[in-house]
């Protein structure tokens, strides 16, 4: 065992890490950038000042959150009068981290879009970093769209998940509770946010479907590996015989630029559902 192992880097290897991966950040930003895939804050508002009316909720999100630490009262050690309910726990908690997962899944998106600037058709064994940063995205998704399942479900039912699951299945006599279903049953009440929820119920359901074809695509990445060593076999078996020069074989890698889209398509969606259930939950409760 290396007695290395454990150690500091030395300054000037430390140095040259932080500055390329400095550089690696900056790239990935302008390519998020350039494909229009702003941060949390960058949806949520015009400019400094001015909210953007289509993800009004998300500027709402972080000037008026459900719940707000009494700060001045604990720093100077004072009791607080309000008692923190469950409702604002609940909701804080998911609240936070959705946010934090859709930040997560950005990173891992500019990470991707920098393998797949560099990916060489050419390289037999190529684009396997960017396959990984796919992956990890769609796990960040698909966690960001649980956390936005349960803020919801708290914000409009004051239910967790597994109580709204429970009455469910009692009421539909069923096993099988759908993503959407909370989101649709909201839209049956009446409200005077009804097109707020109805959109929302919109994108449930393609969320849903996103979430559904996530298994499949993992495994599909899990598999690249084995099917570009099979495509090499039957490359070398057309080639076997042939006395005539050939040059090498080309494996494009057709899935890369559907990939890219569909990451963005569902990383779109739960920004706009992030925004919508926030906007919901925001004038729901000053209604109340």
């Amino acid at each position: 065992m290396s007695s290395e192992r454990g150690k500091p880097l030395p300054d000037e290897k430390l140095e040259r890490l932080k500055s390329l991966l400095k550089v690696l950040q900056d790239e990935a930003e302008e390519l998020l950038v350039q494909n229009k895939v702003w941060d949390v804050s960058g949806f949520g508002w015009q400019d400094a000042d001015t909210p953007d009316a289509e993800y009004f909720g998300i500027a709402m999100w972080e000037m008026n959150p459900p719940f707000e630490h009494d700060w001045g009262t604990l720093l100077e050690g004072r009791i607080p009068k309000y008692p923190p309910t469950q409702r604002d726990e609940i909701l804080l908690g998911n609240g936070e981290d959705l946010i934090a997962t859709m930040i997560f899944a950005r990173r891992s998106l500019g990470m991707a879009l920098c393998f797949a600037a560099v990916s060489d058709p050419k390289i037999v064994g190529g684009n396997d970093e960017f396959w990984q940063e796919y992956a990890t995205i769609l796990m960040w998704l698909n966690i960001a769209s649980d956390r936005l399942r349960d803020f919801f479900l708290m914000a409009q039912f004051g239910l967790k998940k597994k109580q709204y699951e429970k009455r469910y299945r009692e009421e539909n006599s069923t096993t099988t509770v759908p993503y959407s279903a909370p989101f649709k049953a909201a839209t049956e009440e009446a409200s005077n946010l009804s097109k707020c929820l109805s959109e929302l119920a919109q994108l449930a359901e393609n969320l849903q479907k996103h979430r559904h074809e996530r298994n499949d695509r993992v495994h599909e990445i899990a598999t690249i590996a084995a099917q570009r060593s099979i495509d090499l076999l039957r490359e070398q078996r057309r080639l076997a015989g042939k006395t005539k020069s050939q040059t090498g074989p080309v494996f494009h890698d057709e899935a890369l630029p559907p990939a890219i889209e569909a990451m963005k398509l569902w990383f779109g969606r739960l920004m706009k559902a992030t925004a919508l259930v926030f906007e919901f939950e925001y004038f729901d409760r000053i209604k109340k």
